[in-house]
């Protein structure tokens, strides 16, 4: 006699299939993001190796964040587009897909000023984020780079990194120079190598990145950098690093807790006022990201550990403002690296 399954034998396995899926499934989607988080990490000692071999030949001084054409009015034009660290490395980078990270959930920023006539170079440009915002006009500097019309940055792509501004300074204009005090330093100005961030990841929210250079709208300006200093304790208040700051001090360190409500915030209320450390993905990998130092070391580390004010790896001063200090916000001590 042929003997089938009862139906209290089939649900008993099918049950059991079920409780294997809701053990295995997540142990899956974390080795997943495990592979991503070790090529992101990879991309991360790709372009500090990549900045390295630019500052070697460089006399031992670092490119800064991003350069103005029309850094110089006085030269001629007052609007150029810009040229960013990432176009300044291309030359030792072989593959333009390390500037995104496979964490990236838009795929890298494009530029701040690109053309839709080559679909961002073959790219493209994630949703929301609008291109031809930098028409050429009778102000643009000659020489500058265009496209149907439209000024284009020196810069990757897509991009899902930025750089730490206490050791590459963003330069708008020369008033940032002569008035803020703002310059591009060697490689032995920073006091502990190994212990300061020089890479680190770019937020993948438009919101968070909503600047102010190209009028109004969704103004997404992916050439800016990050820093972790504020003019005020609460940490509310953004330091720049250009001329508008002034010789302002004191500069305080970012403290994690205080910091919470302007990370999550830009997201759904974005300001033009929000600390530059908005511009940061904080927690990409499990509230933390991969960090490029300044020894070329790349490294994993939580968000809350990089402002531990007894090891602060953002550095304890702005090297590039004068080597202003940072104190902690919490003690008004300078904070240690």
């Amino acid at each position: 006699m042929k003997r089938a399954f009862t139906l209290i034998e089939l649900l008993v396995v099918i049950a059991i299939i079920a409780i294997l899926a809701a053990i295995l499934f997540p142990v899956f989607a974390q080795a997943k993001n495990s592979a991503k988080k070790s090529s992101d990490l990879s991309n991360v000692k790709q372009l500090n190796t990549s900045l390295l071999m630019y500052i070697a030949d460089n006399d031992d001084v670092y490119p800064s964040a991003y350069f103005h054409r029309a850094f110089n009015p006085a030269a001629g034009g007052t609007a150029g587009g810009y040229i960013h660290w990432s176009g300044m490395v291309m030359p030792y980078v072989k593959n333009v897909d390390i500037f995104v990270s496979p964490g990236d959930k838009i795929g890298g920023h494009a530029p701040t000023c690109f053309s839709s006539a080559n679909n961002n170079s073959g790219k493209g440009w994630p949703s929301g984020q609008q291109a031809d915002r930098c028409p050429v006009g009778g102000n643009t500097p000659p020489g500058v780079p265009q496209l149907n019309g439209f000024i284009v940055d020196l810069q990757a792509p897509r991009l899902s990194y930025t750089v730490n501004s206490a050791v590459m300074p963003r330069l708008r204009n020369i008033r940032d120079v002569v008035e803020g005090g703002i310059k591009v330093i060697s490689q032995s100005t920073v006091e502990n190598v190994s212990n300061t961030i020089l890479i680190a990841g770019l937020v993948d929210n438009l919101q968070c990145l909503n600047g102010q250079s190209l009028g109004t709208g969704l103004r997404n300006s992916s050439h800016r950098s990050t820093n972790a200093a504020t003019k005020d304790a609460d940490n509310t208040v953004q330091y720049l690093g250009e001329n508008t700051d002034g010789s302002f001090s004191p500069l305080f360190a970012i403290n994690a807790e205080r910091i919470k409500p302007a990370l999550l915030g830009c997201r759904t209320n974005p300001s033009g006022t929000l600390p530059l450390i908005t511009y940061h993905s904080w927690d990409r990998w499990s509230e933390g990201d991969n960090y490029g130092m300044v020894d070329g070391s790349a490294k994993y580390a939580k968000f809350s550990r990089t402002v531990n004010p007894s090891s602060y790896l953002w550095g304890p001063r702005m090297y590039t403002a004068a080597g202003q200090q940072l104190l902690d916000p919490m003690t008004g001590l300078p904070v240690q690296n």
